[in-house]
C-alpha cells in the first residue's frame, strides 16, 4: 500500500506557525528573514519553505536564540534551528503545548541555558547541536570556527587568520559577523551564570 502523507491536512488554520503544525514530528528550519512589530508577538521569523507563515517564538524561546546567537537577530539570518511541539507548556493551567527550540547550529556541545520561569525561580534548558550535512571544505571550516566561537580559551579573530583565502571566499559575507556575535554571546552566558565556572572545571577534569 502506498504512503498518504497527510501532514499539510492537518496544519491549524493560521497566519503564523502553530505548535499543532508539528504534532507529526520537529522541524528543522533555515532563517531567511526577521521582522519586529509592536504587540504580544514581536518577533516574526521567517524560514525557507515557510508558506508565508513565520514562526513567533515565544520570549523563553527569543532567550535561547539570543543566548547562542546573540541579540542581534541581524546575524541569525542564514542560521538553522530545529523547532518541536512541547506539549508540556501551559496557559492558564491548561497544557495547550508550544513550540520550543532543541537543536541549534553553532554548537559543537550541547549547552544548558538558565530561564526564567517564575519570579525567582530559574529551569535550566540544554540545547543540543544541529549537525548539518558538510558538503565541502568551507563547511568544514564553518564548523570549526562556530567551535572557537564558544571555547572560552580560544578568540575567533586568531582562528579567523588561519582560514585560508580561497575558503573565506566561499564562506558567507558575514560569516565573521556571525561568530564574534556568537562568542559575545558566549562570553555574556557564562558571565551571568553562577555556575558556569564550576562546570567548566567539572569537565575540565572529566
Amino acid at each position: 500500500m502506498k504512503d498518504i502523507d497527510i501532514t499539510r491536512a492537518i496544519r491549524a488554520k493560521s497566519d503564523q506557525l502553530n505548535a499543532d503544525d508539528l504534532l507529526a514530528g520537529p522541524m528543522t528550519i533555515k532563517i531567511r528573514d526577521i521582522q519586529v512589530v509592536a504587540g504580544e508577538q514581536p518577533v516574526s521569523v521567517y524560514f525557507d519553505g515557510d508558506d508565508g507563515k513565520p514562526w513567533k517564538p515565544s520570549k523563553s524561546a527569543l532567550r535561547v536564540l539570543a543566548a547562542i546567537w546573540g541579540a542581534n537577530a541581524a546575524k541569525w539570518l542564514g542560521m538553522s534551528c530545529t523547532l518541536f511541539n512541547d506539549e508540556s507548556v501551559t496557559w492558564a493551567g491548561v497544557a495547550v503545548g508550544g513550540i520550543r527550540v532543541s537543536h541549534m547550529e553553532g554548537l559543537s556541545k550541547p549547552r544548558e541555558i538558565k530561564l526564567t520561569k517564575t519570579r525567582g525561580k530559574k529551569v535550566g534548558v540544554t540545547i543540543q547541536p544541529l549537525l548539518l550535512e558538510k558538503h565541502s571544505q568551507a563547511d568544514k571550516w564553518k564548523e570549526r570556527l562556530f567551535a572557537v566561537a564558544e571555547d572560552p580559551e580560544k578568540s575567533v579573530e586568531d582562528a579567523w587568520g588561519k582560514v585560508p583565502a580561497e575558503i573565506k571566499a566561499e564562506l558567507a559575507d558575514d560569516i565573521y559577523d556571525k561568530l564574534i556575535a556568537m562568542q559575545e554571546a558566549a562570553t555574556l552566558e557564562r558571565e551571568s551564570d553562577p555556575d558556569a565556572t564550576a562546570n567548566a572545571l567539572n569537565d575540565a577534569i572529566g
